[in-house]
């Protein structure tokens, strides 16, 4: 059990709680803390933003436990969609965003899985 509480896995939890807290202050302020430069930048805001904290999300649970984290990651992105939707006044939850958020969870899903892929690759021609 003392390998839980590490250094590291404490500082990417709270790396972690920071990204999601960020995620949520941005996404329930009154006026969006980012200017907007072209009509779907939401959308590429939402991918961005859950991507990011699915990479976060695996490298604190274990890249083996990546299903763990995008658990985590995907009941954030619907927690955030009943937020606005219900909670905050100036915004309203949508589908759109809701599968903009799942699909930069997806992208972080793949690129795990590729990153994976390249580091067997290389310690099997190592190996050979």
């Amino acid at each position: 059990m003392t390998g839980l509480m590490t250094p590291k896995r404490l500082f990417l939890g709270a790396v972690s709680i920071f990204i999601g807290a960020l995620i949520l202050w941005g996404a329930t302020a009154d006026i969006p803390p980012i200017p907007k430069f072209f009509a779907a930048q939401d959308k590429l805001e939402h991918f961005a933003a859950f991507g990011a904290l699915m990479l976060w999300l695996s490298a604190f649970v274990g890249p083996r436990n990546w299903l763990y984290a995008a658990l985590i990651a995907v009941c954030c992105a619907v927690g955030l969609e009943v937020v606005q939707a219900y909670f905050v006044a100036s915004r309203s939850g949508d589908i759109p965003d809701l599968i903009a958020s799942l699909s930069g969870v997806a992208a972080s899903i793949g690129f795990i899985f590729y990153v994976r892929s390249m580091i067997r690759s290389r310690r099997a021609a190592q190996l050979a």
